[in-house]
């Protein structure tokens, strides 16, 4: 069996076995059950990682993981997936490391079903996570990929008729590679997301499509004329002339 994945690929799936990246994945995972509610629909699919993180939900649901390891293999940029077909997508870090992340985010518009799903887990740059970033070598996993802020990606939704309906923060303690010194600052998550929300360092964004209706609604009011129709309007009196 040929193996496709580069070398950068492969270190990335052995950097999320590694104790930060196993701590980021355990906090998405209880983010994302608390956030169940916005999962809905009876097809629900996962881009990124290979490790399943969404949300447990009804039993008629099919739920699939997109990637190059997980059940279905697939380029981000160009699903392989019919329009209008899924009810909620769950992008886990996948802006961060695409060529296109507008091409990402026009595919998951594509194939979501009118008033659909997305949600996205995404490094937040101004954290402590993208501290390390800027310090650590930037060709070695995750510190190569793209950090984007949170404005930057909400502009990018509502560009793609997207409304923001709920956001979770979480990762406020710093990035160790250790699992003893990850625990001993574990109590910095609850503070975090009390007195410094913004500067997590993942952001769980679910977002709704909009779907603007093609078919024009014809006004009940009309432009009021200016000046009367002419057929209306009477012919001025004229002083003819008298013969005598």
């Amino acid at each position: 069996m040929i193996d496709y994945k580069t070398d950068m690929e492969k270190k990335m799936l052995s950097w999320w076995q590694n104790s930060l990246g196993q701590s980021i994945l355990r906090q998405e995972k209880t983010a994302l059950r608390a956030l169940s509610n916005h999962f809905y629909g009876n097809y629900q699919f996962q881009l990124g990682i290979e490790q399943r993180l969404l949300p447990d939900v009804s039993r008629n649901t099919l739920q699939k993981v997109l990637s190059k390891t997980g059940d279905v293999e697939a380029c981000y940029q160009a699903l392989p997936l019919k329009c209008h077909c899924l009810d909620t997508l769950l992008l886990v870090h996948v802006l961060e490391f695409s060529v296109d992340p507008h091409q990402v985010l026009r595919e998951v518009e594509r194939v979501l079903v009118a008033d659909g799903t997305v949600v996205l887990c995404c490094f937040n740059p101004w954290s402590l996570l993208g501290l390390r970033r800027l310090i650590s070598w930037q060709d070695q996993p995750p510190w190569q990929g793209r950090f984007f802020s949170q404005t930057r990606i909400r502009d990018w939704l509502a560009l793609l008729n997207f409304e923001v309906i709920a956001t979770e923060r979480l990762m406020f303690q710093p990035a160790f590679s250790s699992e003893k010194w990850l625990a001993r600052f574990s109590p910095m998550e609850r503070w975090g997301k009390r007195l410094w929300p913004v500067f997590s360092g993942v952001t769980i964004l679910v977002a709704k499509k909009r779907t603007i209706p093609l078919t024009p609604i014809t006004p009940r009011w009309h432009k009021k004329q200016l000046f009367p129709p002419r057929q209306l309007v009477n012919k001025p009196a004229t002083r003819e002339k008298s013969n005598g």
